[in-house]
């Protein structure tokens, strides 16, 4: 069996939130040292800086109800 028949027969067998995961990852290593990575990758206080300013939003009432959010990431994303 080749490399690439063993990790299409893996591939085949796993679940679909399992192969997200491998999606995300195989981007992450394509993408890793670009400028056009298309998540930005964040270190601890940077993320700790935006979940401090979301908490705070919230706290203000400024929130986006969620099928408004699940309707605009079906547009923006096709899902």
């Amino acid at each position: 069996m080749s490399t690439l028949e063993y990790t299409v027969s893996l591939l085949e067998t796993m679940s679909e939130d399992k192969l997200v995961e491998v999606q995300k990852y195989i981007q992450y290593l394509i993408f890793r040292d670009r400028s056009d990575m298309p998540i930005e990758l964040l270190d601890e206080d940077a993320i700790v800086k935006q979940l401090t300013g979301s908490m705070k939003k919230s706290d203000m009432g400024v929130t986006t109800p969620a099928d408004i959010v699940s309707q605009r990431m079906r547009e923006k994303y096709a899902i």
